[in-house]
């Protein structure tokens, strides 16, 4: 998948976007497969790296990028690698297009977008089920983030650099 973190990063030079691949592809499938996922919802696919590497373990992602170029990329990434159909690739505004998932069906939510909002992080945490895993990416690169954390201040977060990861209560949300 190194490949595919590479080809983001040429990407993002070249297209003069805000596409940066996650840090750690790896790591976050590990935390994927530590936390039971089976399914996972992604706002940030970028060119599909961390899709990639979460379908690539056997998780079922539903992943959004509002930039078309991105989708496309990301389509024939996950295409070339046997994985397009473990992840659905999704074009808009997150906010508007997980609206239409199931509430409390995903396993694993993850942001990694540039700077996160409410918006997002309240639609994650609408698909996600309880005791399911939140991580949001890119902390401090501003946005929203003092507010996410009150948002999900009950669901007793940690932080760990500029991941945030939190456990979605058991109780009805």
């Amino acid at each position: 998948m190194l490949d595919l973190k590479d080809a983001t990063l040429d990407h993002q030079r070249t297209h003069g976007c805000g596409s940066y691949p996650f840090g750690d592809g790896a790591q976050l499938a590990a935390w994927a497969i530590e936390a039971g996922a089976r399914s996972a919802v992604e706002i940030g696919t970028s060119l599909g790296y961390s899709a990639a590497c979460l379908a690539n373990v056997g998780i079922l992602v539903q992943t959004v990028d509002r930039d078309p170029v991105h989708i496309e990329l990301a389509q024939r990434h996950l295409s070339e690698r046997g994985l397009a159909n473990r992840v659905n690739c999704m074009t808009g505004e997150a906010v508007e297009v997980l609206a239409d998932l199931p509430a409390g069906e995903a396993d694993l939510a993850f942001f990694d977008g540039m700077e996160v909002s409410v918006a997002e992080i309240e639609v994650l945490a609408r698909a996600l089920r309880p005791g399911g895993l939140l991580i949001v990416s890119n902390m401090k690169l501003g946005g929203e983030a003092a507010e996410v954390r009150e948002f999900i201040g009950g669901w007793q977060p940690w932080e760990d650099g500029e991941e945030l990861f939190a456990v979605k209560p058991p109780q009805a949300w």
